[in-house]
């Protein structure tokens, strides 16, 4: 099977405690994260694109992720990438791949010593992302500010130096992280992973691709899907006063169509 796919290499550099980053020092959620934006990278907007005969293996030489995928899938990655890093133009590549390069763009400048590396092109070519890279959007004035509820799956909560929720939103399944502060999530009552929740986030979408980016929690909403019995109790009170005269329902109904009938009847021999 390794015939038929891809090999490309993923890399992430940093320093933790003053000593580089390897297997041996990296965290689970920054290893999850990284693996997951990998996989985003190779899928780009490909709806219907599976990984499921993909390989994977990580390596020495700080986090290094080397995937087998499927030739085409490979073949798109690359060239997409490769298009970045010649024009510097975020808008230019399919946009779920550049909402994963403007968070690596993002992190490294807020840690200065993380660097990741991504295949571009053929062979050996790669992409350097680091505090210094400056890849925008060459359409920014496409992005508008916007306050939207997101109603979704809770599949991942928390975080220690960036607290955030990543959400599977109910509608079409695409995995959003909202950022938050450490208060947020507290005061959360109850734990809300893996939990159904609308939230209310503000942030920025692009007017032509409807993609959304820099997500910020505004609050949890509260669920509607309980009956309010106070309300429900009020509306039968007032149907039985309204319909206490009426001996049968099915009787006033067969009443007000005959004399509908009667009514059209009247007006044609007019």
């Amino acid at each position: 099977m390794s015939s038929e796919l891809t090999e490309l290499e993923f890399s992430l550099d940093d320093v933790v405690g003053g000593q580089p980053l390897t297997l041996e020092t990296v965290d689970l959620p920054t290893l999850r994260g990284f693996l997951e934006e990998v996989e985003v990278l190779i899928k780009g907007d490909g709806a219907g694109a599976s990984l499921a005969e993909s390989r994977v293996r990580i390596e020495r030489g700080s986090v290094k992720v080397v995937t087998l995928a499927a030739h085409l899938l490979a073949a798109d990655a690359r060239a997409d990438l490769a298009n970045l890093q010649r024009t510097g133009d975020l808008d230019l590549i399919q946009p779920k791949r550049a909402q994963v390069i403007e968070k690596w763009q993002l992190r490294a400048r807020r840690t200065p010593s993380r660097v990741y590396t991504v295949p571009v092109g053929s062979g050996s070519q790669v992409l350097r992302v680091s505090k210094i890279t400056q890849f925008q959007y060459g359409g920014e004035n496409s992005w508008v500010s916007v306050e939207r509820h997101l109603a979704g799956k809770v599949v991942d909560i928390g975080g220690k130096q960036d607290p955030n929720v990543h959400l599977v939103l109910a509608d079409g399944g695409v995995s959003l992280r909202v950022g938050a502060t450490e208060q947020q999530l507290a005061s959360e009552k109850e734990n809300q992973l893996y939990r159904e929740v609308t939230l209310r986030v503000q942030g920025e979408q692009h007017l032509k691709t409807k993609a959304l980016r820099n997500l910020r929690l505004v609050e949890f909403l509260p669920q509607t899907t309980e009956v309010d019995e106070q309300a429900l109790a009020l509306l039968w009170r007032k149907g039985q006063a309204a319909w206490r005269d009426v001996k049968s329902a099915t009787g006033w109904v067969e009443a007000l169509s005959r004399n509908n009938s009667l009514a059209k009847a009247a007006t044609v021999w007019k």
